[in-house]
């Protein structure tokens, strides 16, 4: 990954949630957790009347937590020391148990760099991650996302704890009474994504694989392989689950991730085609804009250029193949 690159796209990214968040009154900063089922609980990060779009003191993904019959399992605990702190003050209002797991999705900081404070409340913690998620984390990409995400932070400083027990996908694990299925769809937002499926509460937590509204894998562009994720969405809609929360705004049914399908199927499809037509990334970029322009509400719209040269480099790859 070319990290120049991502640091630009990051802060761009985290600029368009301030910039499009409501004027929030103090009152109204709760991030607080709500129920989506019997046992599963989320802060929906993107709520900015809720939660103001600060990366390092709030979360703007999705933090959530399976209260198990002895302990809590956490998926995704946040960006920061600061906001995985938040996130176990807001369990403290659910449950007194003890958290016994964490489970991150993929690399991109602002999921994960908040098991500091999980392991540092809890040292026993175990931490599941995608075994390429740890080599990226030791090979550079740990102390990247710190940097990028909260390097000009002023307070007490975030440093990333490594998963300690990875996972390839496929296997089922049962913690405190519950028992959760890993899914990896190989290469798709991330080339080590992990969607976990809950079977008991009929409940998938997608990661960076759907978010909604937002354009797809606009964030880090050069990380998705985007006929991957569209096969990776497909199995997401396949597992059938009644619940889907996906990495970034409101969980819903099925027609979560088949809305984010649809756009996704749109946007390649129609780079393919302009592609074919001779048209360079730029000019398949303004034609899209209008082709999808239903979708001109959803999160960084604006931005589609960056996922559209990707796309485009990919669809030219396969062609010369």
């Amino acid at each position: 990954m070319n990290k120049r690159i991502a640091i630009y796209i990051l802060a761009a990214f985290a600029l368009s949630f301030a910039t499009s968040s409501v004027s929030i009154a103090a009152s109204n900063i709760n991030c607080n957790f709500k129920q989506l089922t019997k046992r599963i609980y989320v802060i929906v990060g993107s709520d900015h009347e809720a939660c103001p779009a600060d990366e390092v003191k709030h979360p703007l993904t999705n933090p959530s937590v399976i209260v198990g019959e002895t302990g809590v399992i956490v998926v995704d605990p946040g960006s920061s020391l600061q906001v995985g702190r938040l996130v176990l003050e807001r369990l403290k209002r659910i449950t007194n148990k003890p958290v016994v797991a964490v489970f991150n999705t993929h690399i991109h900081g602002l999921y994960w760099l908040g098991n500091q404070a999980i392991k540092e409340r809890f040292p026993d913690v175990r931490i599941y991650a995608h075994k390429r998620m740890i080599e990226h984390i030791e090979s550079g990409e740990g102390s990247f996302w710190v940097n990028a995400i909260t390097g000009k932070f002023l307070g007490e400083k975030t440093q990333y704890v490594v998963p300690d027990i990875p996972l390839s996908g496929g296997e089922v694990e049962v913690i405190s009474g519950v028992t959760f299925k890993l899914h990896h769809p190989g290469r798709a937002h991330t080339d080590h994504d992990i969607m976990i499926e809950v079977p008991e509460e009929r409940t998938l937590f997608l990661g960076g694989v759907v978010v909604e509204p937002e354009v797809p894998s606009q964030g880090v562009p050069q990380d998705a392989e985007f006929k991957g994720q569209i096969a990776a969405t497909r199995l997401a809609i396949s597992l059938a689950a009644d619940k889907y929360v996906p990495g970034r705004g409101h969980f819903g049914g099925v027609e979560l991730p088949k809305r984010g399908l649809r756009f996704l199927g749109a946007l390649y499809g129609g780079v393919t085609r302009y592609y074919k037509d001779g048209l360079s990334d730029f000019e398949i970029t303004e034609r899209l804009k209008v082709d999808l322009a239903a979708h001109k509400q959803w999160y960084d719209f604006d931005k589609l250029g960056g996922v559209i040269s990707q796309m485009y480099l990919q669809i030219e790859s396969a062609d010369f193949q």
